[in-house]
């Protein structure tokens, strides 16, 4: 998913990483079989709003995460309020 289906997606509908939410999962159901008789998927639904991490280092990561984009947008709405500021 996150080497081939989550890159696909975020071409097909032009969005970049940090437009994506910090946790989120997919699931997906077995669709029907290629030529070559191999299993494909599709996709059932997006979970963004009851995801729970299970993995150990989740916890660190989402906080990682969370302050790496505060910051960002501390910076974007701070630079935007002085663009702002400085036509008047």
């Amino acid at each position: 998913m996150e080497s081939e289906w989550t890159p696909q997606m975020m071409q097909l509908l032009d969005v970049d990483t940090e437009s994506l939410p910090i946790i989120w999962d997919a699931d997906f159901l077995y669709g029907p079989c290629d030529l070559s008789g191999e299993d494909t998927y599709v996709l059932c639904e997006i979970n963004v709003s009851s995801v729970l991490p299970f993995q150990e280092q989740a916890p660190s990561e989402i906080a990682r995460l969370a302050l790496a984009r505060l910051q960002s947008a501390k910076k974007t709405h701070t630079t935007t309020n002085a663009s702002f500021l400085g036509r008047y």
